[in-house]
């Protein structure tokens, strides 16, 4: 981790950043130590020790944005009621998928104390429309907010397949630069949605009505007329201001609130350490944008892993971590929540796929969610012959799915592939169905991912089917040289 010298010099650089904060931050709530935001839980929590947010990725005791939190002494808290205490609690109250805050310190070594684990919903409510987007992704409309499910989501009582208008689902994840959300758990509450049924949403409130008592978040009108606004700072809700509604659904879709809180991502302003999983939210430069909501800024002492300073933009997936100061995250490392990376000249387009020079046995594919950025805007516009770097997913099924695009017009002989590994035969690994042979590679381009050198036997006696691995190499007509292999810590 960075010095106390490091931040407080990152601090001075905050400026712009800050202000901007403080400027949303006071349509909201105010900025500062005030009310939800100045404590890492409503009663209190730990102080400025330390904060993250992300999804649970599996248990033993609890791994969240990489790190393995120790919550043998964690309070758990769901929806605002405490779940008891420790490991068992945090099993039984918790799943693979959701979308938490934990509240202790970490250290670089991915080994953490958590005192509290928090975890709310996103949405609770009826399914009313599901549009198949290819064969992998579903994108729904639940109580009014677009909800994105594909393999990626863990899934709870149903099947993606299964998934139909009507049903109640209790969705978590974080939202992208559309407000949409990308749903990382998704469980079936019922099969239809009753009358009188308790239903809740978390979200940013738009076209707040004070006079009618009336707000939005996403495309669900909110009715809070007989609403309790306790939990709010302000009389009325505010524009912009992340909040939590829960009541129940009227006949014509309103929601009629029983209760509307202002809520925090982080529940802190300050802390000394903070990580945070999402999406580019906003982005004004490389110095100031959002994930998740939460105001980052880079310097030139920030580490960019896996990722080029020029390849972020409102829609790319990051994982941030550093401290906090004022709201602001300022940014120690900056590194892809994509899994997978491709980056070569384009062969050919066929529907919705791409072909890539040099990479046989791969096609890129796009849907309707994927930003296509850079010099062209649509896939439509994406010709054979343009360079493209594709961040997104593998599945099962071995297609690649791109969440994001970049095009360049010109050709390039830079060639990139990270993603895991298929198969393993001597020195021949095939990597997202590309067949490689290592032994080209040079003894020097053997290392671990963020480490040190591996000499190419060390590297392949530990290399073992499903780990991930990141190639770079240079293109000789349609040849690849592979320079370089990385295996992900």
């Amino acid at each position: 981790m960075k010095t106390s010298e490091d931040r407080a010099m990152k601090e001075t650089l905050l400026g712009l950043a800050i202000i901007l904060a403080c400027a949303v931050a006071a349509l909201v709530s105010g900025c500062g130590g005030g009310g939800p935001a100045g404590d890492l839980t409503a009663s209190g929590g730990i102080g400025g020790s330390g904060v993250t947010v992300g999804s649970v990725s599996k248990f033993g005791s609890i791994f969240v944005n990489g790190v393995e939190f120790d919550t043998a002494a964690a309070e758990i808290v769901v929806d605002g009621v405490a779940a008891g205490a420790g490991d068992a609690a945090a099993q039984a109250s918790l799943a693979v998928g959701m979308r938490v805050r934990v509240e202790g310190p970490f250290t670089e070594e991915g080994a953490g104390q958590a005192a509290r684990v928090v975890y709310n919903e996103d949405v609770i409510g009826p399914v009313g429309r599901v549009e198949p987007l290819g064969p992998e992704t579903l994108l729904l409309t639940v109580m009014g907010q677009a909800v994105v499910v594909d393999p990626e989501t863990a899934l709870a009582g149903v099947a993606r397949e299964a998934i139909a208008a009507g049903q109640v689902l209790e969705v978590s994840g974080p939202r992208d630069e559309a407000g949409r959300i990308l749903a990382s758990f998704a469980r079936k509450r019922a099969d239809a949605y009753a009358a009188g049924d308790p239903v809740q949403v978390r979200g940013n409130a738009s076209s707040v009505d004070p006079g009618l008592r009336t707000f939005r978040v996403g495309e669900l009108a909110i009715d809070y007329s007989l609403a309790d606004l306790g939990g709010l700072a302000g009389a009325d809700p505010a524009a912009g201001e992340l909040l939590e509604v829960k009541g129940v659904l009227e006949p014509s879709g309103v929601l009629l609130a029983s209760s509307v809180a202002a809520e925090s991502l982080l529940g802190t302003a300050d802390a000394e350490q903070a990580s945070v999983s999402g999406v580019v939210s906003r982005f004004a430069s490389l110095s100031s944008f959002e994930v998740s909501g939460v105001p980052v800024v880079t310097d030139a002492g920030t580490r960019f892993l896996r990722i080029l300073p020029e390849e972020i933009g409102a829609g790319t997936g990051l994982l941030v971590t550093g401290s906090l100061a004022r709201g602001v995250l300022l940014a120690d490392t900056v590194q892809p929540t994509a899994p997978v990376k491709v980056e070569s000249n384009v062969e050919g387009v066929d529907g919705g796929a791409l072909s890539l020079v040099g990479l046989p046995g791969l096609a890129v594919a796009a849907n309707d969610l994927t930003r296509i950025v850079g010099q062209a805007q649509s896939f439509a516009e994406i010709q054979p012959g343009d360079h493209v770097k594709a961040f997104g997913t593998s599945y099962a099924s071995g297609r690649v799915v791109a969440a994001r695009i970049i095009v360049q017009k010109n050709p390039k002989p830079q060639v990139a592939l990270r993603g895991p590994v298929g198969a393993v035969s001597g020195a021949t690994i095939e990597v997202l169905g590309v067949t490689i042979d290592t032994a080209g590679i040079p003894e020097e381009g053997f290392s671990l991912e963020e480490g040190g050198p591996l000499s190419r036997a060390e590297f392949l006696n530990r290399l073992r089917v499903g780990d991930t691995v990141n190639l770079n190499g240079t293109l000789t007509g349609a040849t690849v040289g592979w320079r370089t292999i990385a295996l992900a810590n």
